[in-house]
């Protein structure tokens, strides 16, 4: 039987993972971004970490090379399995029962149903019975169901790490080997993927960054619009010159940079975490000195809730979704409200761009990850059904599908480099949104690393038991003072988490 390591405080990260994950704003010591469904909402800043820094390393660099550009689909140095290496599904009359969230996003429950018809369609034999699970108590009805031996044969959790340690998650390393159509998934999102060593979960969907213009903004300071082929240097500078905070007017909102940072200069995911260690280091304090400059400087949106009281009316107002942030970095899920609510409450005019590029061709983005019962009497079944509602190309597909029935845009986005999915997302995304979609077939990916990288809850729980980040938004820290003591306690509660687990149940 697993240990229960330090499990009241997985539960606690896991409540904020939950939220993060789903563009809620959590309200304790997360640093993840966050949105909000509504425009007064404030939402800004969790627990306050950026991308910022005193020297940027992008400036030492050069713009990323056509060798670490694009994600390649021969990345895996093993002989690719032949495609009938996981033997076939059965011809009997099966039932299999299917848990996701995310129904409330416009045009996900028409995606939801398009991908299994088309999957009972192709496998009339197997009858899908899909599980409602509300979204706000997901982990608490998942621990209902495993101990009443009732878990879904494939269903989405928020942490990998948790479904592990209580045993609800089949281990498929040996069905995602023989899988060729694995290879197709991003580089990156496969290397760091494992947990020591072992997969437990497949990635599904993704959420990469984007920067939200406000073209209205660029306007009124006679600003002139970047290429979408842009820089980080870029960036920097139309931040800058985009902050009129005696209008109440910032160059950009309140992100976390940091994460950003791990990947675009170094390759690696938030903390430093490339699948076996973290490596917190000067990039994590280049990132926080950038923040709080920018924080002094009004460059980055840091009002008040006075001010917000005063100037927006409201003092939990979201000020991106009242029109006063250049550029907002955010997620595709928000796209829908910009164009449905913020565009008509405001009257500005919001472009979508990509990220500007790092020096590395690597993006961070969000994935949600979906797990095969550890108690399923059908896993190779339930792999294709995992397979045709998450990661794979009958998935995306059909995806696209119920997102044009419903008229949506498109949000949640493969983790596959397959050129036919790629073609079908671009075709299917209006003008002004194709260079966004365009730019990810040019980057590789990897996983923000919370649901799947050991001790991550414990870690971040940690932190905020000591209050070190606002410590260091407060400048009682300084973020080079306490890097080192930072990396080596991520390092010990991973180790410490990987020893106390049993993953042979």
């Amino acid at each position: 039987m697993a240990k229960r390591l330090l499990a009241t405080l997985l539960t606690f990260s896991l409540g904020l993972t939950l939220l993060a994950a789903c563009g809620e704003n959590p309200s304790g010591g997360t640093d993840d971004q966050t949105t909000t469904a509504t425009t007064t909402a404030a939402v800004d800043e969790t627990d306050g970490e950026t991308d910022g820094e005193t020297t940027a390393p992008g400036e030492e660099t050069d713009a990323p090379s056509d060798e670490t550009d694009a994600p390649s689909d021969e990345t895996d140095e093993t002989e690719e399995p032949p495609a009938d290496a996981l033997g076939p599904v059965t011809d009997e009359n099966i039932t299999l029962r299917y848990a996701s969230w995310g129904l409330h996003e416009k045009g996900e429950t028409e995606a939801k149903d398009h991908q299994l018809a088309a999957f009972m369609d192709e496998y009339s034999n197997i009858n899908v019975e899909f599980v409602e699970i509300d979204q706000a108590t997901w982990d608490e009805t998942l621990y209902n169901l495993a101990a009443s031996g009732e878990l879904p044969d494939v269903f989405w959790v928020f942490s990998v790490t948790n479904a592990i340690q209580n045993q609800w998650a089949l281990e498929v390393t040996d069905m995602f080997d023989q899988d060729p159509d694995t290879r197709e998934i991003y580089e990156g999102v496969r290397d760091i993927g494992q947990i020591d060593g072992r997969r437990f979960h497949v990635p599904g969907v993704m959420f990469p960054h984007l920067v939200i213009m406000n073209a209205t903004l660029f306007d009124q300071y006679n600003v002139e619009l970047p290429d979408t082929d842009w820089t980080f240097d870029e960036f920097k500078e139309l931040a800058v010159e985009l902050s009129h905070p005696e209008d109440y007017n910032f160059g950009t909102s309140n992100p976390i940079y940091y994460d950003l940072f791990d990947a675009w200069f170094d390759g690696t995911t938030r903390f430093g975490w490339d699948g076996e260690d973290y490596h917190l280091g000067q990039t994590w304090v280049d990132a926080w000195n950038l923040r709080l400059d920018w924080i002094d400087q009004k460059v980055i949106e840091w009002m008040s809730e006075e001010e917000k009281a005063e100037i927006l009316g409201d003092p939990v107002a979201w000020p991106p979704g009242q029109g006063r942030s250049a550029m907002h970095i955010d997620w595709p899920w928000t796209i829908a409200l910009f164009e449905d609510v913020v565009s008509v409450e405001t009257g500005h005019e919001f472009l979508y761009y990509p990220l500007p590029s790092g020096a590395t061709g690597t993006e961070m983005a969000i994935i949600d990850n979906s797990v095969i019962s550890a108690t399923t009497e059908y896993p190779r079944e339930a792999w294709e059904l995992q397979k045709w509602t998450s990661w794979g190309k009958e998935a995306t597909l059909n995806r696209l599908a119920g997102y044009a029935e419903a008229e949506a845009p498109i949000s949640r986005l493969p983790v596959s480099t397959n050129e036919e999915i790629w073609a079908a997302v671009i075709e299917q995304a209006p003008d002004h949104m194709k260079p966004f979609y365009e730019h990810l077939g040019t980057v590789n990916v990897v996983p923000s690393p919370w649901p799947i990288a050991p001790g991550w809850g414990e870690f971040e729980a940690w932190m905020g038991e000591q209050d070190l980040i606002g410590q260091v938004e407060r400048r009682e820290l300084r973020p080079e003072d306490i890097v080192e003591e930072l990396n080596a306690k991520a390092n010990e509660i991973k180790q410490e988490w990987l020893d106390n687990t049993d993953f042979d149940y």
